[in-house]
């Protein structure tokens, strides 16, 4: 804790709904990394097949894009530390569920739970962020990010010493993983701050803020107090909000863009996740030893890009940095299919890796701005814009696995390849000509 206090005067870790936010992120993944790493074990001993396993590591996927939608709506209805808390809540819940997980149906069920609780948590962090007042998004967004990838490489190398010292005792390692649950709901609850209570005709309308300055043609009497759910058009001219909250995404170009690029990035980056190890052990004859040393070298890529594409999505902006992700889907899938060889493998799993973790910060970053800029509706812009991204990501190993039993892993690469092009050239350009050269600087 004290570590956390010094980094925090330092300035490095940020106000504290940040703070809150990197560290939840820790907890949470190593916690729910340990049960990501036992959960198969556990089904196996609970005499489940591999098809029902499958479908128990799926069902989180699929569970998501139902979910996120209704919490960014719950964001906005009743803020972003309560939708936070409720998120990390429901997250200790599922922990002390498995405990009475010890049927299939019920293992599923928790799953399920786990699931909820994971599309919940994005929407709420990605607004906490929003909210917090931080102007370096990139920077904040790669410590998020960088916690959570440190948590998940912890937490198999620990679940399996668990499991080894205690002789295969899941009931031990449920306990841990309760007990480390616990944390994120006590650093939510302590460094999120509850929103402030301002009648409304005491904040009056800011002209040079583009999130609150009428329209000329609009009413005089919404002229008087601004329209705080304006969203800021391409031309630097506020976007009225006359549309069902559903059809807000659409309303506006920068934001149709940005759910074109979480789809489609989604998509091609989660086409080999899943498929990897089946790559690299049926096309290049690699052993699971080996096959776990590439991943052990994917770490280290994770946490050097992760921290640098956020400080310079910080300095240059956010939506040029967004072309990583489908550069290096075209780039990987070229490696993988032009040499399939363990150099080939390795080499196309880092540069894979290295184009995620660029991706993320600046993503982060121009969801919490497009957060900021909706006013009171920033939390279904978020989970709407989170929601593409996922519903990529479930979509991208099916399409990958039908292109490659059908047609052949050629095929399955090249068509890869093809959606990381068209990301880039039909969406990412797009992106940075509708977007301010510099990262946008939105007052909370």
């Amino acid at each position: 804790m004290r570590v956390l206090k010094s980094l925090h005067r330092a300035g490095v870790l940020g106000p504290h709904p940040v703070r809150a936010v990197v560290v939840e992120g820790f907890t949470t993944r190593l916690a729910f990394g340990v049960v990501i790493f036992a959960m198969p074990l556990y089904a196996r001993q609970l005499g489940m097949s591999l098809t029902e396993i499958g479908a128990l590591v799926a069902m989180k996927a699929l569970v998501e894009p139902a979910v996120k939608p209704f919490m960014g709506r719950a964001v906005d209805r009743w803020g972003a530390r309560r939708g936070y808390l409720t998120a990390v809540t429901v997250r200790l819940v599922a922990s002390v569920l498995l405990f009475t997980a010890t049927t299939p149906a019920s293992l599923y069920a928790t799953r399920l739970v786990q699931g909820a609780a994971s599309a919940a948590r994005d929407p709420a962090s990605i607004s906490v962020m929003a909210d917090s007042g931080e102007q370096r998004l990139g920077r904040a967004f790669s410590l998020s990010f960088g916690a959570k990838d440190l948590g998940a490489v912890s937490a198999g190398a620990l679940g399996g010493l668990l499991l080894a010292g205690s002789g295969n005792d899941f009931r031990l390692l449920w306990a841990f993983v309760a007990a480390i649950s616990l944390v994120p709901v006590v650093v939510v609850w302590l460094w999120v701050p509850p929103p402030e209570r301002k009648p409304p005709d005491s904040v009056p309308a800011d002209p040079a803020d583009p999130t609150t300055d009428p329209d000329p043609d609009t009413d005089p009497a919404d002229a008087t107090t601004g329209d705080p759910t304006a969203v800021e058009s391409p031309g630097g001219h506020p976007l009225k909000d006359r549309n069902p909250a559903g059809s807000r995404l659409f309303a506006d170009r920068r934001l149709r863009l940005l759910c074109a690029l979480g789809l489609l990035a989604g998509m091609t980056a989660h086409m080999t996740h899943g498929l990897f190890p089946i790559l690299a052990a049926e096309v290049a004859g690699l052993t699971p030893g080996q096959i776990g040393a590439i991943y052990s070298a994917s770490v280290f890529v994770l946490l050097l890009v992760g921290p640098l594409a956020g400080l310079a999505a910080d300095r240059f902006g956010a939506a040029p940095l967004t072309g990583a992700r489908g550069i290096a889907n075209t780039l990987s899938s070229v490696l993988y299919l032009a040499f399939p060889t363990a150099a080939g493998m390795l080499s196309g799993r880092l540069v894979d890796d290295a184009g995620k973790a660029a991706f993320r910060p600046p993503w982060g970053s121009l969801l919490a701005q497009a957060a900021r800029g909706a006013g009171p509706r920033g939390g279904r812009v978020a989970a709407g814009l989170d929601t593409a991204l996922s519903v990529g990501e479930a979509a991208g190993p099916v399409i990958a696995a039908m292109l490659w039993d059908v047609w052949g892993l050629a095929v399955f690469l090249l068509v890869r390849a093809a959606l990381g092009i068209a990301t880039e050239l039909l969406v990412t350009r797009r992106l940075v000509h509708t977007a301010p050269a510099r990262a946008e600087r939105i007052r909370p």
